[in-house]
């Protein structure tokens, strides 16, 4: 058991190692089986590494009975993994090559989403758009304020919101504001880092929204 164990604890670690390395991650599942505790701790890093992911569903010919649709593949890996909503899968046959190739070109789009970059006029049409249709609530007795907004990195793509007070957004209101820029802009699929930063604060807390 003690053998066992160190082997998968030096399997993880290696996968870690890899994860931080890689520029697309494709997370393997086995049809067959349930999703497992190594596999929880693996998306764990690519969340945390904000790695762009593809959910990869193995032996789909085979899968863990007729019931279990590729529909409901699906709402079990966005119930496991509600943090990585954004990750699109992929079931593939790997032993007789079936949808390996849609994976490849998968990967290549998602590596050219990450690379993308965005205007900033286009990005602030955007951001005033959401906040037109849902604008931000008062807090503290105070009214949060929006400025400006700016990409400044990509892989993965990073936003900066300058505002009056960070604290005044409500976190529900961040996620929004979120959920809007990935729909309206090309990282659909892609993790998005999101800072509410004060106007004049260069550096900012290290802390993205969730």
């Amino acid at each position: 058991k003690s053998l066992a164990n160190d082997i998968e604890f030096y399997g993880l670690v290696r996968a870690q190692k890899s994860i931080r390395r890689a520029d697309v991650v494709m997370m393997f599942f086995d049809a067959t089986k349930t999703i497992s505790k190594v596999d929880k701790q693996l998306m764990e890093e690519i969340k945390d590494q904000h790695k762009p992911c593809i959910f990869v569903v193995n032996k789909w010919d085979l899968g863990l009975d007729e019931k279990m649709t590729s529909e409901k593949w699906g709402e079990y890996l966005i119930k496991t993994f509600a943090s990585m909503r954004h990750a699109p899968i992929a079931f593939i046959t790997a032993r007789d090559g079936k949808n390996v190739a849609k994976l490849i070109h998968l990967a290549q789009s998602i590596f050219k989403q990450a690379r993308e970059r965005v205007s900033t006029g286009v990005l602030n049409r955007i951001v005033e758009q959401a906040v037109d249709r849902n604008p931000p609530p008062m807090r503290r007795n105070k009214r949060p304020k929006i400025y400006y907004a700016t990409q400044v990195a990509t892989q993965p793509p990073t936003i900066v919101i300058k505002c009056n007070q960070p604290i005044l957004f409500d976190p529900s209101w961040k996620r929004y504001l979120l959920g809007y820029l990935r729909e309206e802009l090309p990282f659909q699929e892609v993790p998005i880092k999101l800072y509410f930063r004060p106007r004049h604060d260069e550096d900012g807390p290290d802390s993205p929204v969730e």
